[in-house]
Order: structure tokens, then sequence, then C-alpha cells
């Protein structure tokens, strides 16, 4: 049994902003003895992304209202959240929430949305899932050569479309803390420009660039160079091995392609290289007819949005029943979220170790040994 509320119209209208939420439906038991619990769906109320946000917001309802629809002694109610055109208005919104009866959150289309969410979810075991980011730090810390999970209460159900090339360039900055970095051109320009252009958004300098190993090299270490990345052609990989050994050089190699082939079997301990995410977003067994389901576009997160209404919505059905009150129930839904595992609108769903997608995002291994060791994914 559904009640309707007064749907998105409430949250955009400049009243509706100032308070945050606005309730979009009231599903399962009308009994007045029924308890409440709340699912917020953090999104935009304004600005470009709004539509986007219509889109997660009826994805979510309908998956919802498919999966937690009819649980006994309980309403579940789907509530719009605002987390402001730029994420400004995120943290203060979901404290709102959990203050109240929510136990769980869907949303964070921007990445200062979700940062600023992150924490004070997580300080109230409020389970936090978002099917638009895709930041590795925001599930496995700095540096994901060695992961370590910031948040537990996080999840997310995006599929990375990220190159390899530009998370590595993150890597380098942002887990290496290599200010300045190197780049051999092995003859994939679209490589090369899409980790220089990551470095340079994540506040580091490529200080050396060229298709002349022995050079870029040399300059590197002039420059203080920490990072090299090759991109491209592997034998311009084992040469660069080869330079920055011989060159002395205190530096991490990076690759993508460039780190097929043979490159393990000689390749000095600790480079990293990065592969695309197994899964493809747009392979779905079921976003086809998504649209017709939820009555409304699905814009560029719908699907991810609908995968997780239907995890939330699962877990809310066995978390639940056995709980008092909301606020109770929070810590046996995050327990019961990590056994999930169900054929969604974007591909198989389930989560890895760090809350992420397992095969949705780019994975990272470290060379050891001659073995690539894969870290920060599973599978």
């Amino acid at each position: 049994m559904v009640r309707r509320g007064a749907g998105w119209a409430a949250l955009t209208a400049a009243a509706a902003l100032v308070s945050s939420c606005g309730m979009v439906g009231a599903l399962g038991d009308d009994d007045a003895g029924a308890q409440t619990a709340t699912v917020g769906v953090l999104v935009p109320g304004s600005g470009w992304q709004q539509a986007d946000g219509e889109a997660v917001l009826a994805a979510v309802r309908a998956a919802v209202e498919e999966t937690a629809g009819d649980i006994a002694g309980w309403t579940v109610e789907v509530v719009a959240v605002d987390e402001g055109e730029k994420g400004e208005a995120a943290a203060d919104s979901v404290t709102e929430l959990v203050d109240g009866d929510a136990v769980a959150v869907i949303g964070g289309l921007t990445t200062a949305g979700v940062r600023a969410a992150q924490p004070v979810l997580d300080d109230e075991d409020v389970l936090f899932v978002s099917p638009a980011d895709v930041v590795p730090s925001h599930t496995l810390g700095a540096d994901p050569s060695a992961p370590l999970r910031p948040y537990r209460s996080y999840f997310r159900t995006a599929v990375g479309a990220e190159p390899p090339a530009a998370a590595l360039g993150r890597y380098a900055v942002s887990g290496l803390r290599a200010d300045a970095v190197a780049v051999v051109d092995g003859g994939d320009p679209a490589e090369v420009r899409a980790f220089a252009e990551a470095v340079d958004e994540a506040g580091g300098s490529v200080v050396a660039r060229g298709a002349d190993v022995a050079t870029v090299v040399a300059k590197a270490k002039t420059e203080g160079a920490t990072a090299v990345f090759v991109a491209g052609d592997p034998e311009a990989a084992a040469q660069a091995d080869r330079q920055v050994r011989s060159a002395r050089l205190d530096a991490t190699l990076l690759g993508a392609t460039a780190f097929g082939g043979d490159f393990a079997d000689d390749g000095r301990d600790g480079a990293v290289r990065a592969e695309p995410a197994e899964l493809d977003a747009t392979a779905g067994v079921r976003s086809g007819r998504l649209t017709d389901d939820i009555g409304a576009p699905l814009g560029e997160y719908g699907a991810a949005a609908h995968d997780a209404g239907i995890a939330v919505g699962t877990v809310l059905e066995r978390c639940l029943p056995p709980a008092s009150s909301a606020s109770s129930a929070r810590r046996g839904c995050l327990g019961e979220m990590s056994q999930l595992d169900f054929a969604g609108a974007t591909g198989e769903v389930s989560f890895d170790e760090y809350g992420d997608r397992s095969g949705g995002s780019v994975r990272f291994s470290v060379l050891r040994d001659g073995t690539w060791e894969v870290v920060g994914v599973d599978g």
C-alpha cells in the first residue's frame, strides 16, 4: 500500500529548500501503530544536475516500493533531501535526517556532497549508497595500493567509466603525494592526456614529458619527480624501468596498457598498474525497460539509483522486522548490506570489503616478485 506525498515540487520550492526535506511517498503498513523508517534521497534540488536528481528520486521510489512496500508493522518513507547545487547543503540536510527516523540515504551526485555527508551518516550508522560517485579515495582512502576504508557505512552502485590513466593521475598526487611527475609517451596520446589532466586537477605538475625515455627520466630527476607514468607501448615501459634504475631515480612507475606483455618478468617491485572496470554500466539486464517501470527518463544515474534502491529495500525487509525503532535497526542494516548479491539494472550487484561495487571500479595492482597483486577491489 502506497501513500503519495507532494513529490519533487516540494523539494524545489523555496520554502522546502530552506527546510531541506520534502516527503515523496510512504510505503507499507498504514496502521496508526506502525513504526516509521525514512530513506533519504540526497540530490541537487536546483542547478544543472536537477534533472538527474529527479531521475534518481523516481528510480529510488520505484525500487523501494518494489522491495520494501509491505513490511509488517512498518511504514517506509522516501524523502527528497537537497544536497545543494555544489554539495554545500548536504551536511545540514543529512544531519536533520539522522536526528529522525533515517535508516538509509541514497544519492550524492556531487563530490562535495558525498564528502560532507559521509562522516555525518557514518557516525550514526546510517547506510549511505551513492549511484554516481566513483572517486577511489571515498572507499579506499588516499592510497589505493594500501587501501583503508574511511567509512564503513558507505557503499556505491556506480560503475566507473573513468580511464585507468586518469585514476593513476589522481593516485600519483593524492596517494603518492607526488607534487612533480613525469610522463613517458609510448604512443598513446589519449592516455597521456587523461593522466596529465588528472594530475593538474589534483594539484600536481607534469615536469617532464616526451617520447625519448632517457631525456624524460633525466629531467624527472632534475625536477624532483617522484612518479613516472608510461603510456602506450610495453617496450617503452621496459625502457623506462631500466632508465629509472640506471639514473637511481627514487620514483614509482605507473602504467595502464604499457604494463601488459612481459613487463612483470623483469620490472621493479612497487610498480602500480591500473585496469578498466570489469562491469559495463550500459550492459545491464533490466535498463531497457526501467524507464517504463519508474515513469521517468533514467538520466545518467537512474539505473544505478534503481539498483541502490533495490539494495536498500532488500536490506530493510531483513533488518526492520526485528527492530524496535528505526535508530535501533541501523547497525543491522549495515550488516545485511555487505551480504547482498543480485542481478540489477546495471549488471550483477555485490560489494567488496570496501563498499565498492565488485568489478565496478578501476582495478589497481602492485608488482611484487614478478606478479601483479590486485589491491583495493575484489574481482
